[in-house]
């Protein structure tokens, strides 16, 4: 040993090739399992579909809600919410329980059945004593298979589902972008409908503001027919015409706000935008068995290099006292045989 006390490189080097036989066999033996395993496993396949959300309702109608927002903070009411969808709320509606339960009580072509159609929740097999467990295992697990992401540069969402047959991925793929765009399309409708009945409630409202507006303005008129002569008269004219404009502007922007929402609410129109539809995928997605089993080759040769050190200090450890012992008995015997000087 060095006398500083260092290691040397022969040193560190020799557990490695005094117990190279462990080292190699425990690599071979985590590869073999990982192989194992990994055969073991049904092969998966990845369907991907991409799409983009509208973003907004139609111009007449946003117009008409951005003149109308506009009037309502002129007279202290509280202006409504924007129209549009982000992509990111598809995102999170791909993964919710009213998806994923609408998704599992759809029935597909079994892929083990030719011909056979029958509820995915029937088709991934999902173990359960009731009915409501067995749904709520497989919301967990086709949450799992379900993939979505949304590029919010382009504002284009991504969706990929991991099945064990590629014809079954692809359709349930496809059913789910239809889910999406039903979902949003009747809850569109359903904002229609509320846009509607305020817009007809505010409008009997404003209608009514409007005949009390222009009645004022006649009452003042027959009342005072020569006002341009009275300063005072005038101002009280021009108070009184200017509630009349902002009255008749108010009801022509619900009026036609009403006219849009009754019509946005019967609207079937898809607000979806398929760019990639879903096709069946021909190579599998995984599992990844070389890459598997290399890994598994690294992680083995690394634990038997940690064995092979291991051994070596354990080793050492029982060797240090007898080595000891010995060398204190040879002392001990010199010591003796040498005569004592004079």
């Amino acid at each position: 040993m060095p006398p500083d006390g260092d290691i040397s490189f022969f040193e560190l080097m020799t557990p490695l090739v005094t117990r190279r036989k462990l080292i190699v066999g425990t690599a071979l033996a985590c590869g073999f399992i990982a192989a194992l395993f990994l055969l073991s496993q049904r092969r998966t396949y990845t369907a991907s579909t991409t799409f983009t959300p509208e973003n907004s309702s139609s111009s007449g109608m946003a117009s008409s809600l951005a003149g109308l927002a506009g009037l309502a903070g002129q007279l202290g009411l509280g202006s409504s919410g924007s129209n549009s969808v982000s992509p990111e709320f598809f995102v999170k509606l791909a993964h919710s329980d009213e998806v994923l339960r609408s998704t599992l009580v759809k029935e597909f072509p079994d892929p083990d059945s030719a011909g056979a159609q029958r509820s995915l929740l029937r088709i991934l097999d999902v173990p359960g004593r009731t009915l409501e467990e067995r749904m709520q295992t497989a919301v967990r697990v086709l949450r799992g298979q379900i993939d979505a992401n949304a590029d919010k540069s382009t504002g284009i969402v991504a969706l990929s589902v991991k099945l064990h047959s590629p014809q079954l991925a692809a359709e349930v793929a496809k059913y789910m972008v239809s889910l999406l765009n039903r979902f949003n399309l009747e809850s569109r409708q359903s904002q229609s409908r509320e846009q509607r009945r305020f817009s007809g409630e505010r409008l009997t409202v404003a209608e009514q503001e409007l005949r009390a507006a222009e009645q004022a303005q006649l009452a003042f008129l027959q009342r005072n027919r020569q006002y341009l002569d009275s300063p005072l008269l005038t101002f009280e004219y021009s108070r009184l015409n200017r509630q009349v404009q902002l009255r008749q502007e108010v009801y022509q922007t619900l009026t036609k706000a009403y006219e849009e929402a009754r019509i946005a609410e019967v609207r079937d129109t898809p607000v979806l935008t398929v760019i990639d539809s879903a096709v069946a995928p021909v190579r599998p997605s995984g599992p990844r068995r070389l890459l598997g089993t290399t890994i598994a080759l690294i992680f083995g040769g690394a634990l038997g290099i940690l064995l092979a050190y291991l051994a070596a200090a354990r080793d050492r450890a029982r060797r240090s006292p007898a080595a000891d012992y010995l060398e204190f008995r040879a002392a001990l015997e010199e010591a003796r045989r040498t005569p004592p000087r004079a």
